[in-house]
């Protein structure tokens, strides 16, 4: 009984032990969890301001459109950039001491143009941490005092100094197809809140075209695949896969 006893009360003791070591451990697990969970929620590092050099490969799976390359693509697109910028230069006299919204404004190239073209004041929103790029890109070319620069969405930002109405917004928010992961709705709701009665925006519309094809070839690919893969039938699949839409290119030679 004595040996039953003290072996008892050793496990008592040990459980003791542990119950004191995991509930050491909690308050730390639960502080981590609630980081990372507030970073996830806003759907990138929002709640956490990181100097460039200091994101990892966790930071920029959370924030991608925060690494570098991600706008050097962007900027390299000369068709791209140069028609904002034509846009932009070529207009001064609507640019002239007007305050302007620059929504998405990456590391900052658009919100350049407006100050080069005269604006008087630009708001750079941008819910990314690559904004932190865009402060210092900004300031190399001294136009810190003429570009402000707005951390967030802009459904859920208000506009500095008082102003609540801007002159001009401009945006990038066409996407693949234009409609396709494009800003749409973002540029609707500023529009809606922030643009004055007679301001403008740029890009205001746009062109689509569309034609219908037949590629036999391509659908045996995206969709007949599935009827033996690595000799097993997913072709259950198949139903889903058409009802998908698929952004890809075409050869113009078809």
């Amino acid at each position: 009984m004595n040996r039953l006893s003290s072996q008892s009360a050793e496990n008592k003791s040990l459980d003791q032990e542990s119950t004191k070591k995991i509930a050491s451990f909690e308050p730390k697990e639960e502080k981590m969890n609630t980081k990372e969970n507030h970073q996830i929620t806003n759907g990138s590092h929002d709640a956490v301001k990181l100097a460039p050099e200091d994101m990892t490969s966790k930071d920029y799976y959370l924030d991608s459109t925060a690494h570098f390359a991600v706008h050097e693509e962007l900027l390299k697109d000369e068709i791209r950039t140069k028609t904002f910028r034509n846009a932009i230069i070529n207009n001064r006299h609507l640019f002239k001491d007007k305050v302007v919204l620059d929504i998405g404004c990456g590391v900052g190239i658009f919100s350049l143009f407006a100050a080069k073209a005269g604006a008087k004041l630009v708001i750079a929103v941008e819910k990314s941490n690559v904004i932190e790029y865009a402060k210092r890109i900004i300031r190399a070319n001294r136009y810190d005092k003429v570009i402000k620069l707005i951390r967030g969405k802009i459904e859920d930002i208000e506009l500095p100094d008082g102003i609540e109405k801007v002159d001009i917004i401009i945006a990038e928010w066409m996407g693949y197809c234009l409609f396709y992961d494009s800003m749409i709705q973002s540029i609707i709701y500023a529009r809606d809140k922030f643009l004055k009665p007679d301001g403008l925006i740029f890009p205001d519309r746009a062109t689509m075209y569309m034609v219908g094809i037949e590629d036999r070839d391509y659908k045996e690919d995206k969709v007949e695949w599935w009827s033996s893969v690595y000799g097993y039938n997913m072709g259950c699949l198949k139903n889903y896969v058409m009802r998908e839409p698929l952004v890809d290119t075409v050869d113009k030679r078809q």
